[in-house]
């Protein structure tokens, strides 16, 4: 018989992962409380969350929701840190993190429709967010236009130089 406290427990994990853009299982073995609470505080700032949870009960909600290949990384102490926008940023915060306190790892995670393990995870924390990258995506599309602009901008200001100079030697002849 299955308690209604655990059902209620993974149906809140459900509810955490069906919102998500990405996740993440991170283990938090020897971090103290205000490490913990720095880590749920940068990750707020991400429009991301940390929450602990137990195996059996965070295996079954991925389970129930189709999410593969995380039954063999749930073991130990586990928390799920779940992006709500760009999946990025958050891993980015984790990862600084990790550098500082130098005591947790994240063990694998889910991205846009794909599992990573921690190097994957580590290279995705490297790349450019989707802001920047759509940033960088609409300045190379502008500098062409912009090029074309300013070059017919400067042969209109040379011609209205010569064609005021030619009025000039006109006044001065007559």
């Amino acid at each position: 018989m299955v308690k209604p406290e655990k059902v209620k427990k993974v149906e809140e994990i459900k509810e955490l992962l069906k919102e998500s853009r990405g996740f993440y299982l991170a283990d938090f073995t020897g971090l103290t409380v205000a490490e913990i609470t720095d880590l749920r505080r940068r990750l707020r700032e991400k429009n991301a969350r940390m929450k602990v949870v137990k195996n059996t009960m965070a295996r079954r909600a991925l389970e129930d929701l189709g999410y593969q290949g995380f039954s063999e990384i749930l073991v130990g102490p586990n928390a799920i840190i779940v992006a709500y926008e760009d999946p990025i940023e958050p891993l980015k915060a984790v990862f600084d993190f990790i550098k500082e306190v130098q005591k947790t790892t994240l063990k694998a995670g889910y991205v846009e429709g794909e599992v990573f393990d921690t190097k994957g995870l580590e290279q995705l924390s490297k790349l450019p967010s989707k802001d920047t990258l759509r940033a960088q995506v609409v300045g190379t599309l502008q500098a062409p236009i912009y090029g074309l602009v300013w070059r017919l901008k400067g042969m209109l200001t040379g011609l209205a130089v010569v064609l005021n100079e030619i009025k000039k030697k006109k006044e001065e002849v007559e």
